[in-house]
């Protein structure tokens, strides 16, 4: 009898230090943008062809991340439409990404009006050897009936991908895979769009934080399971 105490308490002990460390590994943190997108304008109309005269990003891309670039618009988090053709100059990593769109914000997502709430004009940076850099200069618009204007919805909650920045007095706040270059996404048809852009849609939030808390819980349940094992009583045996 005591020693299937001792083989309880150990199992029990063992399942309480993994649910500990499962609980006290940190979530994964989330990417903060490389800097934000000026834009010619702050507010327009979501038919007006092109939707705004040009679109800057704030800084140079990251080094090693020039060779191609792209300006694009999407919901929070993508997936994203190009408004201008997909820039392939290279040298984006030394000098600021400058594009000049040609397509309205309907056209962008396949002559389909976007429905109201946040959106986001993102600026893209690539790598002929690494893809897609994984963030991205990002600056919030939101959309009422046919007109965008700069900023976020009136009592939207801070932005963390913001990193608590609020936005400038400009009103264009900031805020920020695998192939080469950035995939033109644009057409007008709507079922090939939206196959599309559900491909290009790089924004898994993988990280080794998730896979800490999965392991820790499968710990967790294994645990239990020696436990049963350990206790569950032979066919036949006596009380």
């Amino acid at each position: 009898m005591n020693r299937h105490l001792r083989r309880i308490a150990a199992a029990v002990a063992a399942a309480g230090t993994l649910a500990v460390t499962a609980l006290a590994l940190p979530a994964p943190a989330l990417a903060a943008p490389l800097g934000q997108v000026r834009l010619s304008q702050t507010s327009g109309s979501v038919d007006t062809n092109p939707i705004f005269a040009s679109a800057a990003a704030s800084a140079p891309c990251p080094a090693g991340y020039g060779s191609d670039a792209a300006v694009r618009i999407g919901p929070v988090g993508g997936p994203y439409a190009n408004v201008a053709t997909p820039l392939r100059d290279g040298g984006y990593d030394t000098k600021a990404v400058t594009a000049k769109p040609n397509r309205s914000f309907a056209m962008a997502l396949g002559n389909v009006r976007p429905t109201d709430g946040e959106w986001q004009v993102v600026v893209e940076c690539y790598s002929v050897a690494q893809g897609m850099h994984p963030e991205r200069f990002v600056t919030p618009i939101t959309v009422s009936g046919a007109r965008w204007r700069t900023g976020r919805p009136a009592g939207a909650p801070a932005d963390p991908s913001a990193g608590g920045a609020s936005p400038s007095a400009s009103g264009q706040p900031p805020s920020a895979g695998a192939s080469s270059g950035p995939p033109d996404v644009s057409g007008a048809d709507q079922a090939e769009l939206d196959a599309r852009l559900a491909a290009n849609n790089r924004t898994g939030k993988a990280s080794f934080g998730n896979a800490w808390w999965i392991a820790g819980l499968v710990g967790v349940l294994c645990v239990f399971g020696l436990v049963f094992l350990l206790t569950r009583r032979s066919p036949g045996k006596s009380r």
